[in-house]
């Protein structure tokens, strides 16, 4: 599994660090996981908007979901494709999120060209090569977690969320987890992690590999990358606009 970082500031994206998107590619499947500002003009970059297979969105806050329009502009007015709805899974809400946003109900054109799929932890949903699992997250508003398996390699992807039982054992055995580190050291909101918490999850799941992400500007990553390993002993990683993870 290819693991390409599209943009992984936290809260908002930067000058040159889009908000949070990944790009997951096993044989002939492609899969955009969240799809923060910024991150459609990264994807363009890699592959054609046809080429997308399924999207994941975490929730549906705007530094993770707002270039799911571009993706349908892209998709009906820009290139003007005839291809079968693409599929997107979301959490609890979504379609009503999105209906609010265009002004439209269900005939909407964004409905015809996007699939929406309000997911339920518990679910296995399946892309191609890929297999999809959501679990629900610990966040303000309805989120999921992710863990995504193809092959033999197997992701974990905590979207937004505080410290979790749930997402800890989600996330059991996984070889990559990609965690969001957005705290300061010492910060106690429930709602996200420090890096520190981030460590934690990733010592307790037996992930090989750790990589932090939706860090703010205003952070430094080499200070979280510090604190993680206090907790950690495994491979760690800061997430980075280009970066490439190859997940075995």
């Amino acid at each position: 599994m290819r693991l390409d970082v599209l943009g992984s500031s936290g809260t908002a994206p930067t000058r040159d660090n889009p908000a949070s998107g990944y790009l997951l590619r096993h044989g002939d499947t492609t899969i955009w996981m969240d799809a923060g500002p910024g991150t459609y003009m990264a994807l363009l970059g890699l592959v054609d908007v046809g080429e997308v297979d399924a999207v994941l969105l975490s929730h549906m806050h705007p530094d993770h979901c707002t270039d799911l329009f571009a993706l349908f502009q892209g998709l009906k007015y820009v290139r003007r494709l005839e291809v079968d709805p693409v599929p997107v899974v979301a959490p609890d809400g979504s379609i009503e999120r999105l209906q609010g946003f265009v002004q439209g109900g269900d005939d909407h054109a964004l409905f015809a060209v996007l699939a929406i799929h309000e997911a339920q932890p518990g679910e296995t949903l399946h892309f191609g090569d890929f297999t999809v699992s959501p679990q629900a997250a610990h966040h303000s508003v309805p989120a999921l977690a992710y863990r995504v398996e193809a092959g033999a390699g197997a992701l974990g992807y905590t979207g937004d969320t505080g410290a979790s039982d749930m997402v800890t054992e989600h996330f059991a055995g996984t070889h990559t987890l990609l965690a969001e580190a957005s705290l300061p050291a010492g910060d106690r909101y429930p709602f996200h992690m420090t890096a520190q918490e981030a460590g934690r999850l990733g010592a307790a799941t037996g992930a090989q590999h750790l990589i932090l992400t939706h860090i703010p500007e205003f952070i430094d990553g080499g200070d979280s990358l510090a604190e993680a390993a206090v907790v950690y002993g495994g491979r760690l990683s800061l997430a980075r606009p280009g970066d490439v993870y190859m997940i075995e």
